[in-house]
């Protein structure tokens, strides 16, 4: 096999994989927003993390109070559904839609198991 027979097979790959997982990442969307984004601040902030303001820029822009953001995004962070760095003792969060597809496909794999026991 060539190098560009290679190269169209792994793109038409990507493509079947990129199709099988608009679904699930659509749905896990749907439901981190019911389940986390409840209000409008949150909404406001979630839009706002895109990998370079501070939570202290995001709260300013909003005109919130910064701890609320602080335990949102924790809580976001501890359930593993958002990226972030440390830049000093600031926090630079942003999006990651393939990390809210594999917390919700785990929490119905854990279902699963526990009603098939």
């Amino acid at each position: 096999m060539n190098v560009n027979s290679i190269e169209t097979l792994l793109e038409s790959i990507l493509q079947e994989l990129s199709l099988l997982t608009v679904q699930t990442k659509a749905t896990a969307i749907q439901r981190f927003n019911t389940e986390y984004l409840t209000t409008d601040v949150r909404k406001k902030a979630y839009e706002k993390f895109d990998g370079e303001k501070t939570l202290k820029e995001i709260s300013d822009e909003l005109g919130c109070n910064l701890r609320t953001l602080q335990v949102f995004s924790a809580t976001l962070i501890e359930n593993n559904l958002i990226d972030f760095q440390k830049q000093g003792n600031n926090k630079i969060l942003s999006k990651n839609t393939s990390k809210i597809a594999i917390y919700y496909a785990a929490q119905d794999l854990k279902k699963e198991e526990i009603n098939n026991g």
